[in-house]
């Protein structure tokens, strides 16, 4: 398991500092850094792959499950900072990058399976404001091109270079778009090739026109305008290629809150494109309670996926978690996004499914605890709920340590998997053991890294059970142990 890289990486980031030139301007000093764009680019030469820790097993079945709703860690269990970012396949690695928790820094961070991720450092880190955040390797030059919203929401044009996706970046420099400056941006990258720029420009007024640019071949200067839109209010804008369609998103501009995404059509970049369409969000009228940030597509021998990330700022009880994955689904040419805490994404074949509750051979059966706290009782993680009640349903254990609770699956069967889903009252350390007789117990998984609102995933050896119990030993927090679901699965 790799472990967070030491403290000359983080000096390295600060080449950043250096000024350069871009489109002939001559800049000072980068200053700041946080992001907010997407992009996904064709895999350049291979590069070092993340592993899972040891301990964990890939699932047999070719599926990795996403769990919305709850917090991404990486493998020190450290919540995930990737605010307003994008995510890259570079050879058979995912590289995602974003805003650090003080907007000043581009964080990296790998997986090769999209459930296990590896913190790399800093790959950038500046002075000054900037966000949304993309990266795109180019072929001509062999470089890796970071582009920045770069010093404010009112900001210019910055972009950074280096020879490995995970960085050290150094700036090249800023510019004006046009003259004028830029809100969001994020970054789309053509099967040809070419890059383009996708914009908010403030030449009118703040967040009154939005616009797509192409990029130099070596992307570090602006080329030409291929597209304006004289529509105001829009932000958070992105694109996606489907079928030799063009889809670009936007938001509706309204600070921190969610709205609704908007969407156009287009078989050129040039246009004409269409009048916007809302995009069908079954359920919800503002997103599933996000903004949208970036297009994933899962390429496989069988099909893609494209998967709708976005960023999650304001949070409620059930919405927690702060960047919602969701497959787009398609009727004709129409996308639609519904909402699934769980749902299942196969990397090699390029597919997905829901994630069907029959699996759990936990559902409905009986739970028992070394302690519960009224009305948040043992019963409780065994049974069947949806995303929209879920929060409804608890255990909590007193105060102290062990805890431990245990479902008993009513005889003996063949698992391989647990699924917890913990409460901000969580584990920090515990183990996963089963046992076929609730007296004799055998480990079948171990950490020390545990965190609130987070999803415990394991699989493990095919073994027979009929009792699977956690038993916690410490916690993240004074109150005692909680979770809302317990699953046992055979994958």
């Amino acid at each position: 398991m790799k472990k967070c890289l030491p403290l000359a990486f983080l000096l390295l980031g600060m080449a950043a500092l250096a000024g350069g030139n871009l489109n002939g301007q001559t800049t000072p000093p980068m200053r700041a850094t946080s992001a907010f764009g997407a992009s996904v680019a064709p895999a350049p030469p291979a590069a070092t792959a993340s592993t899972p820790p040891l301990d964990v097993l890939l699932s047999p079945s070719g599926y990795q499950t996403i769990h919305n709703d709850f917090y991404w860690t990486d493998q020190n269990g450290s919540r995930i900072a990737t605010r307003s970012g994008c995510m890259c396949q570079f050879g058979n690695v995912f590289y995602w990058y974003g805003g650090g928790l003080r907007f000043h820094d581009q964080t990296c961070y790998t997986s090769t399976d999209l459930v296990h991720w590896t913190y790399k450092g800093i790959a950038l880190r500046t002075e000054a404001s900037a966000n949304r955040m993309d990266v795109l390797y180019n072929d001509l030059t062999g470089k890796y091109v970071m582009f920045l919203k770069y010093d404010g929401n009112l900001a210019y044009l910055g972009i950074a270079t280096a020879d490995k996706p995970e960085g050290p970046f150094t700036f090249k420099g800023q510019t004006l778009l046009d003259g004028y400056k830029i809100g969001d941006t994020s970054m789309f990258k053509d099967t040809d090739g070419k890059a383009y720029l996708c914009y908010v420009w403030d030449k009118t007024g703040t967040n009154r026109q939005h616009g797509l640019y192409l990029m130099s071949p070596d992307y570090l200067t602006l080329d030409k305008r291929m597209y304006l839109w004289d529509i105001p209010s829009r932000e958070a804008p992105m694109i996606m290629k489907r079928n030799n369609i063009y889809y670009y998103f936007t938001s509706r501009t309204a600070g921190i809150r969610s709205t609704a995404t908007n969407y156009y059509t287009a078989t050129d970049l040039a246009g004409p494109w269409s009048p916007a369409v809302v995009l069908s969000t079954p359920g919800s009228n503002n997103s599933w309670d996000s903004q949208c940030d970036f297009v994933l597509p899962i390429h496989g021998r069988e099909g893609t996926t494209y998967v709708y990330c976005s960023d999650r700022w304001i949070k409620t009880e059930a919405r927690q978690g702060d960047y919602p994955w969701l497959p787009f689904e398609f009727d004709g040419d129409t996308p639609i996004v519904n909402y699934y805490q769980d749902w299942d994404i196969n990397l090699a074949t390029g597919t997905w499914r829901k994630f069907d509750p029959a699996r759990n051979l936990a559902l409905a059966k009986t739970a028992t605890a070394s302690s519960e706290t009224a009305p948040n009782v043992a019963a409780n993680v065994t049974a069947a709920t949806t995303y929209q009640n879920y929060t409804d349903y608890r255990w909590e254990s007193e105060a102290g340590d062990p805890q431990w609770i245990m479902v008993d699956l009513g005889e003996t069967k063949d698992i391989n998997r647990v699924i917890l889903k913990w409460h901000s009252d969580a584990a920090k350390e515990f183990k996963i053991q089963t046992s076929t007789d609730a007296s004799a117990w055998t480990d079948v998984f171990a950490t020390a890294i545990g965190s609130a609102r987070s999803v415990t995933d394991v699989n493990f050896k095919t073994t027979s059970a009929r009792y699977v119990r956690m038993y916690g030993t410490q916690r993240t927090a004074q109150n005692g142990y909680s979770l809302y679901s317990f699953m046992v699965l055979k994958d």
